[in-house]
Formats: structure tokens, sequence, C-alpha cells
């Protein structure tokens, strides 16, 4: 009886190699870009993170209805760039807009310390409260850019 030999044929150990250092590298580049999303860059200001300026932030505002004024004054040393106006309804719905959008008047530099600002933005027809945020400009790597200060550092208003 003649015996059958089989022979059993595998990858190679150079191609074999090649797949796994392959198979490594992407996982490298896939951990590397998602961590790369979950890092935020960082915004500084007079060499501090911004987050960090947005306590020093002090405005006040008040809102005038028989004109339709929103006064502001800059009371701190920081400069705001601008302010994240959210405007609340009644019934709860709001819509967010910046107040250089909604009002011509806002300088394009933002407002300095110690200068008072009146605009009139336009508003949404049955809004009850405003939110005023201050936005500040920083400096990342890739330049200047716009920081949202939360709400903890800004100011609610009754219309």
């Amino acid at each position: 009886m003649v015996k059958k030999i089989m022979r059993k044929k595998g990858l190679s150990p150079v191609i074999t190699t090649v797949m796994l250092i392959a198979l490594v590298i992407v996982i490298i580049a896939v951990l590397f870009f998602w961590s790369r999303g979950m890092m935020e860059e960082g915004v500084t200001k007079f060499g501090k993170n911004i987050k960090l300026v947005c306590e020093e932030v002090k405005f006040q505002a008040d809102y005038q209805s028989g004109t339709d004024t929103l006064n502001i004054v800059n009371n701190g040393n920081i400069p705001i760039y601008n302010l994240n106006v959210k405007e609340i309804s009644s019934s709860g719905s709001y819509t967010t807009d910046t107040l250089k959008k909604m009002d011509e008047g806002w300088p394009t530099t933002g407002l300095k310390q110690g200068e008072t600002k009146s605009v009139n933005p336009e508003l949404v027809e049955g809004i009850t409260s405003l939110e005023l945020s201050p936005v500040l400009i920083g400096v990342s790597r890739s330049g200047k850019k716009t920081f949202v200060c939360g709400g903890d550092y800004g100011q609610k208003i009754t219309i």
C-alpha cells in the first residue's frame, strides 16, 4: 500500500512577518487618531489657560424694554471679544447667537476694559429672558481662536 503523503502548505515566515507589522501599524494609527480626537487643543490668554481667564471676566448687562436696548459694561481687566446670547422663551425653547451677528453696532475688536456699549439686538418674539456668556479670543498652536466661557461666567437677564 502506498502511503499518501500530504503536504500542508502555509504562509511563509516573510509574509507572516509583513502582515504582523502591517497590523501593528494599523492599530497604532487607530489609537493615535482616537487619542488625538480626545485631547483638547490648548488655548491661552495672557500666558494662562483661557478657562482660568474666564474666572477674571467681569461684566454687567441690563435690558431696557422701552427702548429695546441692551447695555453692557466691561467692569474687569479682560477684553470681551463677543457675547453669546441665548434667547429663552416662556415655553422653554431657546435660540443661541452671538451679539456681533444680532447687532452690527458691536465693536469689531470687542469690548475693552472699562468700556460701555449699548446695542439694539433683534430679539425673537416671545422671549422672556436672555443668558449672556462672554466670548474671549486666545492663542493656540493654530493661531487665534475664540473661546466661549461657560454659563457659570455669564449673566441671566429677565425681559
